[in-house]
């Protein structure tokens, strides 16, 4: 057997505890390579000064055990709850952090001699990048801790960029996670891409801006597939014909799209502001939809002429 100091002997005693929560006396023996005596010699060291420790004789072998939730600073999972945990992670966006943690209780899991029925390869999120898991951390932070946010972000629909603060109200994460904040530059609630947001940091010097729970809700309303423009929301209808409706209502863009069976179809209606973002939806139906609201019409008929336009354009450099 290996010379261990006292000192040794008792991380390793504290470090199996923490690992599992009861053990023979002759299993702590072999797992540290001394001597049952030592081990004995040891336990009682360590309940004498205070170590929660529990002793039971099933003759005739001793066990020693700790209480649960014994061990500061550490959260524990039955291993039936850290089977959920691992459903969990397994769904989400496939990451290092995901791949981290997944491997952390994994781990955890073999150590307890739990089997683990898990490929993490076999169910996947969509990806993604270091840099957009790094500032939806802050992000998180930032509605954790009611704090300002700094950050350079990518207008997309202008190709710039620029630094400004915002107080973040809601993040909400799918496979193209956007957040709901107040930009301090316009007063105004905006709806950011995780994905456009190049640097971040929390700004302490900078004052949080709150948000009315009612301003929240309308802003809801008026967004439409993770967009929302400046402007009033408008009521938008449009119907999809039999049988290419039953493709359309499983499929649809947004969820705040309202259904309605009418003959030979289904009709769609929603209020929103970013009408423009409906009626790119609409226009790839072509004619299996019919535009009902004037507003929506308009955006569609311009689309569908631009992209006539350019198919033509196309057909005759050929």
């Amino acid at each position: 057997m290996g010379q261990r100091t006292p000192t040794e002997t008792l991380f390793g005693i504290v470090a199996a505890f923490v690992e599992r929560r009861r053990w023979s006396q002759s299993e702590l023996a072999r797992r540290l390579e001394t001597k049952p005596e030592t081990i004995r010699r040891r336990l009682g060291e360590l309940k004498a000064g205070g170590f929660k420790l529990e002793r039971t004789e099933e003759p005739p072998l001793v066990y020693w055990s700790v209480p649960k939730n014994w061990f500061p600073g550490v959260l524990p999972f039955k291993a039936e709850e850290a089977r959920d945990l691992l459903r969990l992670l397994g769904r989400a966006r496939s990451s290092e952090l995901r791949d981290r943690l997944l491997g952390v209780v994994v781990s955890r899991l073999s150590n307890l001699g739990q089997s683990v029925d898990l490929d993490p390869d076999a169910v996947r999120g969509p990806a993604v990048r270091h840099d957009e898991e790094r500032w939806l951390a802050v992000i998180e932070d930032a509605v954790a801790k009611k704090t300002a946010v700094k950050m350079r972000y990518f207008t997309a629909s202008r190709r710039h960029e620029s630094w400004r603060h915002v107080s973040v109200h809601r993040i909400d994460v799918g496979a193209r996670p956007h957040f709901i904040a107040t930009c301090h530059v316009a007063n105004t609630l905006r709806r950011f891409r995780v994905s456009n947001v190049l640097e971040a940091r929390l700004d302490l010097g900078e004052r949080v801006r709150a948000a009315k729970a009612e301003d929240l809700a309308r802003f809801d309303v008026e967004s439409f597939g993770g967009f929302r423009h400046d402007g009033p929301a408008v009521p938008c209808a449009f119907v999809v014909r039999d049988p290419e409706s039953a493709w359309v209502a499983r499929n649809l863009p947004d969820e705040t799209l309202v259904e309605e069976a009418v003959a030979g179809g289904i009709r769609f209606r929603v209020e929103t502001s970013a009408v423009i973002v409906l009626a790119r939806f609409v226009v790839g139906l072509g004619e299996a939809a019919r535009v009902e609201s004037p507003e929506l019409a308009e955006q569609v008929a311009t689309l569908a002429r631009g992209a006539l336009a350019g198919a033509k354009a196309q057909r005759a450099r050929r």
